[in-house]
């Protein structure tokens, strides 16, 4: 174990020192003032010696510049509260800033950030401080002495301009063959394709939401737009697909945000999740006071941190990619409260997926749980896939998740991952997985309960992260990818229509196979519609291991949260622009540090 003395020893070139006569003592008092000093100055040299050998052989700081890897994390960015459902917004602002000189470009600013869950386009983020990107830490001690894991978040040299560091998501492995196709991503073998998972639970961290419940637009809603959960009956004709809503079954408190049911209830009823996400013509509408028409529509890759316009942001000046692909793995979150259990009971939890509902029924006496396929275009053919034991027995609170995600069921009660063995793989349980939407796929997620007294509420519904095959602006595919996808994006109300084109095209537009060389990896973003990864190299398409510096483990410094003078903070360091004839200005207004601030702890976690 090498100590303090030896670093001394070697750097400083001390020696031991011989004993010392007691009569000798009094010369020695003054030098022994020199030796305390001495001894101070070492300690701190020692201190940054340490640091030094940690930062290179084990730890590293880094900054995120850009948000390829958002939302799992931020490069530099903008936040603010929509001013409509209440929902926390936080959008990029990389565009903002010239990367050749950190300054502003001259004009270049975030001018509106488009809600998520509403589809509101609020222009408050304009006067928005902007923040710079986590800072993260990243060790680089797996990696001297094993190899990298399979969908590790890591930190490599960019093969095309090696002094340049990147971060993404490590998906493929050294030889392998890697396929994007419908939003997932495959290893291919002589023997066929095979998805590559998720363990359970990265899975359950990397969900990106689609509509939290609790914040509901109630304006919106009291202006005629629909409520996106709703008591729901099935009929050979429906208002979403064959299903209509109905008085019966579930009450609904818009104030509380809950969901009740009655045990005395005669059969089984449906709270369901349909996706009436309001475009910015649909807002419009409704702020002009005209009659709205709210459409139901495929559940898309709307990514909420690319969801902003600006002036003079070239990638994104105008127009706001609401996504394009049907994205077919949901999580459904919720919290159940149980006061009663008759006999005969049953909850019921859905996920539509094309042709397929992929269904868990759980006895609530017993707790036991059983996961299910109910094929449509088979005849309703029920394909029984597993069973598990779950602590969801009588009367309590519960915390539901309940997922369909990289081809698998994944069931949580309270936190725990409930096993039902190899048949929650669906492939291998032979379930059906449809590439294709049905109108089913307008109504997605549905809950019910027969005999049982029940609440829901805290509703979530999330997505997985959707891998785009995109193509570099080189490719002769590029500009015909770009109709295809417009395409697409007007057909997400109709999914028959949608379902002619992406069949038409997807083999050509969402399909690309990489060949990830010998002791290469293939890196890929989190942000997929906005991430210059391996999908998009020109000279390579994987990083070579030398290439690698390590895995990122912990983001411990997001941006600290501004109190005082109305949330802002006061000004501490001014943003400088540079002017289209080079000279440098001051931007008064817009501050690029601001005191007093303190720490955002509730990001301060560990990197999935």
């Amino acid at each position: 174990m090498f100590t303090k003395e030896f670093f001394k020893d070697v750097i400083f070139g001390v020696t031991k020192k011989e004993p010392v006569d007691a009569e000798d003592s009094e010369s020695l008092k003054k030098p022994k003032r020199k030796e305390s000093t001495r001894d101070t100055v070492e300690s701190i040299l020692f201190a940054f010696i340490l640091a030094f050998l940690f930062r290179t052989f084990e730890a590293e700081a880094f900054v995120i510049p850009t948000g390829s890897m958002a939302p799992t994390l931020y490069g530099r960015h903008k936040e603010t509260d929509c001013t409509q459902c209440g929902f926390h917004i936080t959008v990029g602002a990389s565009d903002e800033v010239d990367r050749n000189t950190n300054l502003l470009s001259d004009g270049v600013r975030v001018r509106t950030a488009t809600c998520p869950n509403c589809g509101f386009e609020n222009d408050q983020v304009f006067d928005e401080l902007a923040f710079n990107g986590d800072r993260i830490l990243v060790n680089k001690y797996p990696y001297e002495f094993g190899d990298p894991d399979r969908f590790d978040v890591f930190v490599f040299k960019y093969p095309e301009e090696p002094k340049t560091n990147y971060i993404k998501r490590l998906v493929g492995l050294p030889g392998e063959t890697i396929r994007i196709r419908g939003g997932s991503v495959y290893s291919v073998t002589e023997k066929g394709e095979e998805i590559l998972r998720k363990t359970p639970h990265k899975q359950r961290q990397l969900q990106i939401p689609v509509y939290n419940d609790t914040h509901a637009p109630t304006e919106l809603i009291k202006a005629g737009w629909p409520e996106r959960w709703a008591s729901m009956k099935q009929g050979e004709v429906g208002q979403v697909a064959d299903w209509s809503d109905t008085s019966d079954g579930w009450d609904a408190d818009a104030e509380q945000r809950t969901y009740q049911i009655s045990a005395k209830q005669n059969g089984t009823h449906w709270l369901r999740y349909r996706h009436f996400y309001p475009s910015s013509d649909d807002w419009k509408t409704a702020v002009a006071g005209r009659k709205l028409n709210p459409k139901a529509s495929l559940i898309a890759d709307m990514c909420g941190y690319n969801a902003y316009t600006g002036d003079y942001i070239t990638s994104n000046s105008s127009t706001i990619d609401s996504g394009k692909y049907w994205v077919r793995d949901l999580t459904i979150n919720f919290d159940l409260k149980i006061d009663d259990v008759l006999d005969g009971a049953e909850l019921v939890f859905e996920i539509c997926e094309g042709t397929s509902l992929y269904r868990c029924l759980i006895n609530p006496a017993t707790g036991e749980a059983t996961i299910v396929e109910i094929n449509t275009q088979l005849g309703n053919r029920v394909n029984e896939l597993g069973k598990g034991q779950t602590s969801l027995t009588g009367a309590g609170s519960y915390g539901i998740t309940f997922a369909n995600v990289d081809d698998r069921l994944c069931l949580w009660v309270n936190n725990s991952l409930v096993e039902f063995g190899a048949g929650a793989n669906l492939e291998i349980a032979g379930a059906t997985v449809s590439q294709y939407p049905t109108q089913e796929d307008l109504t997605p997620i549905g809950i019910s309960a027969s005999k049982v007294s029940a609440t829901v509420s805290e509703l979530i519904l999330e997505r997985d992260i959707y891998y785009r095959a995109d193509f570099p602006q080189h490719s002769t595919k590029y500009s015909r990818n770009g109709m295809f996808e417009g395409k697409l994006q007007r057909s997400l109300h109709d999914p028959d229509e949608w379902a002619d084109i992406y069949e038409e095209s997807a083999e050509d537009f969402d399909l690309l196979d990489i060949k990830v060389g010998p002791n290469h990896y293939l890196a890929l973003g989190d942000n997929s519609p906005r991430s210059l990864d391996g999908r998009l190299w020109r000279t390579t398409h994987s990083v070579p291991r030398e290439y690698l510096v390590g895995k990122a483990f912990f983001i411990y410094w997001p941006h600290g949260v501004p109190f005082l003078n109305n949330g802002k903070g006061f000004a501490a360091r001014s943003n400088y622009e540079r002017g289209h004839h080079g000279q440098v200005e001051k931007i008064e207004d817009y501050p690029k540090y601001v005191v007093p601030f303190y720490p955002q702890v509730g990001r301060m976690h560990r990197i999935y």
